[in-house]
Formats: structure tokens, C-alpha cells, sequence
């Protein structure tokens, strides 16, 4: 099933549409970045010289993997799910669920291999721009940024996270196109969530509102909150001095959400009667 369900992403043809964008960046980022030899504090960028330590605390290389990295993430991410939303839905179609139902193989493991096939396919394809994009700055530029490189850790795990809110609502629509278009909606309230007390808060002035916002909020993945640490990981901007520092915690608190809604997913997939 596992390997069925990449085969059918890779059918769909976006997971190599995907690959091509990825490598087309790939490709003006080799072209545009070079080191001068005879001036090592110097990068260029697109035919533009560019001091690395440009003024105190300021790296040129770094604001770049940061401003690459936080431009790039939510993107990638988004276009990723567009991609795959559509298998869970495909599954439960009349005849392709009737013939997965005939395998030895409980519901449970029946929708996680599809899951997990789902996810590897926009997995590979984000450790292949990530580590693309790290080779191109160490092998053109001079700079081997691990931090840039370990951020793709936390997309990877950001997106597995994510693929689980996608994974309840293709079940319960059963179609590819409300689940991009509610998974894209759930981008939103994430954002609105993690700002939510400069935000939502202000709506209404009520405590047991304020409660309801918060328990969604710990209830499902911070997308938002591990897309912003993914990038922190890499450095500060220079210009935002009070951005605040790299925390676990929303990686902590999206694990479990992320199991009670694969969990969820589960129970009502086993429920349903085909």
C-alpha cells in the first residue's frame, strides 16, 4: 500500500512538477551565487558583490538562508499538500476502496501506508531543495550553514504534522478539492491562533472565548509556530532585535495533536461502512 500510493503520486505527475520547480530554483541559485577567489569576504549574487559582514552582526549569507528559508517554507508546504490531498479521497472511491478492503490488512495500517505514502513523496522532495540550496551556498559561497541544514528536520516533521489535519478532512468530505481548500483555510487559523492574543482575543472580551481559541489552538498542529522556529534555527534578523529565540514546544505540543488526529482518523475510517 505504501508503495502503491507513491506510485499513484507519482502518476498524478505533481510530485514531478514539484521536483522541476525545485530544480529550476536549484539551477538560478548555482548561476546567481559565486565566491571570488582573490576576495574572500566577498560573495556574488547575481552579478551583485556583497560584503559578508556587510556592518556588525550583520551576515549577508545568513539574512539570505533566512529570508530564502522563511519565503520558501510556507510555499512549499502549501504546494506539497495540493499535491498529495487528493489520495485519501481517491482511496475511498467505489471499487478502489472495495479492493484495498480485500487485502490483509487492518484499517489502521490500511489508511496510515497511505498516509505515510502521501507524505514521502513531499518529504524527499523537501530534503532534496534544502540540501540542494546548502550545497549550492557551501559549494559556491564558502558557507556550510549546519543551522540551514538541520531546519529541514523541522519542515519535514511540520508537514508530517500538518498531513494530519489533511488526512480527517479527506475522510470526512471524501473530496480532493474541499480537502485542499479546508487544509488551506487551516493554514489561516494557525497563523490566527498563534496571534491570537493581539488578535482574536480582541473580538470579543470574553474568558471562555479566550479558552476555546486556546484549547484549538494546543488541539491541533501549530503549523504556523514550527514554520517560524524551522527558520529561527538558522539565525535572527538583524533588524527585528526582539524576535523571540527557537523553542520545542510547538513540536512538543503538535506531536500529540498529530496523534489524537491520526488517532481520530482512524476510529472514524473503521466506523465507516463500504
Amino acid at each position: 500500500m505504501f508503495r502503491f500510493t507513491v506510485e499513484e503520486a507519482m502518476r498524478r505527475g505533481t510530485l514531478i512538477f514539484y521536483f522541476i520547480i525545485a530544480t529550476i530554483i536549484l539551477l538560478l541559485l548555482t548561476l546567481g551565487i559565486s565566491h571570488p577567489v582573490n576576495e574572500p569576504d566577498m560573495v556574488t549574487l547575481f552579478g551583485n558583490p556583497l560584503a559578508r559582514l556587510s556592518q556588525p552582526g550583520f551576515n549577508v549569507i545568513e539574512f539570505l538562508l533566512i529570508q530564502l528559508h522563511s519565503l520558501s517554507i510556507f510555499w512549499i508546504i502549501l504546494l506539497g499538500m495540493i499535491g498529495v490531498a487528493g489520495l485519501i479521497p481517491s482511496m475511498l472511491e467505489k471499487g478502489m476502496i472495495d479492493l484495498f478492503l480485500s487485502k490483509p490488512l487492518t484499517r489502521a495500517e490500511l489508511l496510515m501506508a497511505r498516509a505515510l505514502g502521501a507524505v514521502s513523496g513531499i518529504v524527499i522532495n523537501l530534503i532534496y531543495f534544502f540540501v540542494g540550496v546548502w550545497l549550492i551556498f557551501g559549494l559556491k559561497a564558502g558557507v556550510w550553514h549546519w543551522g540551514f541544514l538541520s531546519s529541514t528536520i523541522y519542515v519535514v516533521y511540520a508537514f508530517v504534522c500538518f498531513f494530519s489535519v489533511v488526512t480527517i478532512v479527506g475522510l470526512i468530505t471524501r473530496s480532493a478539492g474541499f480537502s485542499i481548500m479546508l487544509s488551506f483555510v487551516f493554514t489561516l487559523i494557525s497563523w490566527g491562533l498563534e496571534v491570537r492574543e493581539n488578535g482574536l482575543y480582541r473580538l470579543w472580551d470574553n474568558v471562555v472565548y479566550h479558552r476555546l481559541l486556546d484549547t484549538l489552538y494546543y488541539l491541533t498542529p501549530q503549523l504556523d509556530a514550527m514554520l517560524g522556529n524551522s527558520t529561527r534555527v538558522i539565525g535572527k534578523l538583524p533588524y527585528i532585535p526582539n524576535a523571540p529565540d527557537f523553542t520545542f514546544m510547538p513540536f512538543v505540543y503538535s506531536f500529540f495533536s498529530t496523534c489524537l488526529l491520526y488517532f481520530l482518523s482512524i476510529w472514524y475510517f473503521s466506523r465507516q461502512d463500504f
